[in-house]
């Protein structure tokens, strides 16, 4: 992984079946990791689904849009 790639991004929304839902962008396909970058990205991973479970996904019965976040790698 480059230098540059210093967070994930991510999406938090709501399927079609008003679960939550995480939409994440990974670093590309063939990426090279090393154990230390793969924890961080599973740390990163751990958080988003922690964030998605405790986001309310309606407000007076409306479903509320979707949030983007950033989740910072730590190294």
């Amino acid at each position: 992984m480059t230098t540059q790639n210093t967070a994930i991004r991510a999406t938090l929304g709501q399927c079609r079946h008003a679960k939550p839902l995480v939409i994440v962008d990974l670093p590309g396909q063939g990426a090279e990791l090393r154990p230390a970058e793969l924890r961080a990205i599973a740390a990163a991973l751990l958080s988003m689904a922690a964030d998605a479970q405790a986001r309310r996904l309606t407000h007076r019965g409306k479903p509320l849009p979707a949030d983007r976040r950033e989740y910072p790698l730590a190294p």
